[in-house]
């Protein structure tokens, strides 16, 4: 092809390809620009004799170029670029993407599992460069940007499986857990194995989140049984939700379980999060003194051995303990005050519904009850508003 510079390889076939495996080689050969040895060529393209020569008797025969037992092509192609503003500029790869390659099936398996390969690689680097624009958006503080930059992408292009665990963070730090749950059952059937385990557990605390409880439960408890890295997070979701839906021994049982495993292994947010379920199980349980005086000033103390500020959700329960237990109610309003600017500064919604609700329990405020309910609606936590749904200021909070 005389005075053919470029070659357009996403969204759009080459023109006048050879017949297999000719076309093959041509489509290689743009897609991996310079120097190509035999011995590469042919892991991809067995009958390579056959395929230069049919490249040679095609239109691109004056492209093809040979320099011993190397091999190249010519020409320039959109994917060159695209790999150039990979991870950079997403208006430019916008512009660019298309599938690789689309509609082409090969008869050579070597070689269509390198494309199919391929035209993953470059969806994931299309969806990795919106989701770091959308992560230093959230980061910014522009969430309502960031959630519109994500809900875009995905209306335009399809997911890619291992592209969409990244998304699916980013939706969770977005409060939205059913989007969580959206992507990530869309994806599982394609993760490998090792992405799977943390996979499912996101996906059980999603579906927890967005009130498909049932659900939620019942992917949980597989990998508890499962055992593995991911039970013990998995052990801590279903004592989380128990001690709001009128569960609560069986969630400090579970608080106790999670905490000597975590003791054991010596994983410190595993262990605070222990803590804070004992002492909410308690709580629940009406017995606010021990929680006062056992497994929250024990989250206390970790987070200063850890020199880590107090979070919004301790300070909380903290001071829900105190309230309820009769003895310091002053302090029991400081702390709540407390909880709710830290809240605000790690800007969550949970974490301030939490603190709206011990402000409440301590002051006898049914204002702050509906503040507390409007941030729970907010931050997307069903069993958290079924809980405040349910909740009155004058008990000790257990569900009916």
């Amino acid at each position: 092809m005389a005075g053919l510079t470029r070659l357009r390889l996403l969204g759009a076939l080459p023109q006048d390809l050879p017949p297999s495996p000719g076309a093959e080689l041509l489509l290689y050969l743009a897609a991996r620009p310079g120097w190509r040895e035999l011995e590469e060529l042919r892991r991809v393209i067995p009958p390579l004799a056959r395929a230069i020569e049919q490249v040679n008797q095609s239109p691109y025969g004056e492209h093809l170029e040979a320099q011993g037992s190397r091999f190249r092509l010519d020409l320039e192609s959109d994917l060159v670029e695209y790999w150039q503003e990979a991870y950079r500029d997403l208006d430019r790869l916008r512009q660019l993407y298309g599938e690789l390659a689309p509609g082409f099936e090969s008869p050579l398996p070597e070689f269509q599992a390198w494309l199919e390969a391929e035209r993953a690689e470059v969806l994931r680097a299309l969806w990795a460069t919106a989701v770091g624009r959308a992560g230093m958006l959230l980061d910014s503080h522009r969430e309502d940007e960031a959630l519109a930059l994500l809900e875009e992408m995905e209306r335009a292009y399809p997911l890619e499986p291992r592209a969409a665990l990244d998304l699916a963070d980013l939706y969770w730090r977005l409060h939205r857990p059913e989007a969580v749950a959206r992507v990530l059952e869309a994806v599982l059937p394609q993760l490998p194995e090792e992405l799977l385990p943390r996979a499912e557990r996101v996906l059980g605390q999603a579906l927890l989140r967005s009130g498909r409880i049932e659900e939620g439960r019942e992917r949980l408890a597989a990998l508890l049984a499962k055992g593995g890295p991911e039970a013990l997070p998995a052990l801590l979701a279903l004592g989380e939700l128990e001690a709001l839906s009128g569960e609560a021994e069986l969630a400090r049982s579970r608080a106790r379980e999670a905490r000597r495993q975590a003791e054991e292994a010596g994983q410190a947010e595993h262990l605070l999060r222990a803590l804070l379920l004992e002492g909410e199980a308690l709580l629940r349980l009406g017995r606010a003194k021990e929680a006062a005086t056992g497994p929250l000033p024990a989250a206390m103390g970790l987070q200063e051995l850890l020199r880590r500020p107090f979070s919004a959700e301790s300070l909380a329960l903290l001071a829900e303990a105190q309230a309820r237990w009769g003895k310091g109610r002053a302090r029991a309003l400081e702390l709540a005050e407390k909880a709710y600017r830290r809240a605000v500064q790690e800007r969550s919604p949970y974490a301030a519904s939490r603190a709206l609700y011990a402000w409440a329990v301590a002051a006898g405020d049914p204002e702050k009850l509906a503040a507390a309910r409007h941030q729970a609606a907010l931050a997307g936590h069903a069993p958290w508003q079924a809980f405040l749904d349910r909740a009155g200021l004058e008990d000790p909070g257990d569900p009916a």
